[in-house]
């Protein structure tokens, strides 16, 4: 089946619940975890910068990369958000 994990950054709680539960629904995903409190940070030319973040882990297959994808372009409030895929090499769930 190819599992993976997919992992994406969210401003807010309410909207990763929000897209957690319309993947869920849409059957992109098998199981959705919102991890709160996850410090985000990166270089912005010389300046550091930071902000607090909620990470939003979905337990997919392979083939629904592209449709989370898609569905994430349309729906995350950031013009351009981060999505990780990981493949998942041992799933003992």
């Amino acid at each position: 089946l190819d599992p993976i994990m997919v992992y994406i950054p969210c401003p807010t709680k309410d909207e990763g619940l929000k897209l957690c539960g319309e993947m869920l629904k849409l059957d992109l995903c098998g199981t959705a975890k919102i991890q709160e409190a996850v410090h985000l940070m990166w270089l912005e030319e010389t300046e550091l910068k930071g902000d607090d973040v909620v990470l939003l882990s979905l337990k997919t297959t392979k083939i629904n990369l592209s449709k989370i994808q898609e569905y994430i372009l349309r729906n995350h409030s950031w013009g351009t958000p981060c999505i990780e895929a990981v493949p998942i090499v041992t799933d003992m769930c």
